[in-house]
């Protein structure tokens, strides 16, 4: 299965879910992919940051993740920015979450997320999943 990870899933991990552990097993493990969009890493490292969690950890767990080899940061290319526009009209959506839609789209992935804006989009242009 090819996974695309929205902040949601991200934080998910950092706490430890339980869901969220056996996904990323899965990912390390098994015979699944993950990509993680950049503006994630943002998002992600901003409300841990709010958390009071120290930079240092902050870059400790998202370098962890990014030594795995089924783990791929996805950056902006024009492909993407071009469907993030288009679903952002099309559906009023913010932004950040246009991005990790388009992504997931273009690479034909599943998103791990509890977004309400991000949900909107499940069977129209990708499959979302969350707990």
């Amino acid at each position: 299965m090819r996974y695309c990870a929205d902040t949601w899933f991200l934080l998910q991990l950092f706490d430890k879910s339980a869901k969220a552990i056996q996904i990323i097993e899965n990912v390390k493990y098994g015979k699944d992919f993950l990509v993680i969009p950049s503006v994630c890493i943002v998002e992600t490292s901003r409300e841990l940051a709010r958390r009071g969690i120290t930079q240092k950890n902050i870059d400790g767990y998202l370098d962890n993740l990014e030594v795995c080899r089924k783990i791929e940061f996805i950056y902006i290319d024009r492909d993407i920015a071009r469907e993030a526009a288009k679903m952002s009209n099309s559906h009023n959506l913010p932004l950040v979450d246009a991005v990790i839609a388009s992504t997931a789209k273009l690479l034909s992935c599943i998103i791990l997320s509890a977004d309400g804006h991000i949900r909107l989009l499940h069977r129209k242009y990708v499959d979302v999943i969350s707990w």
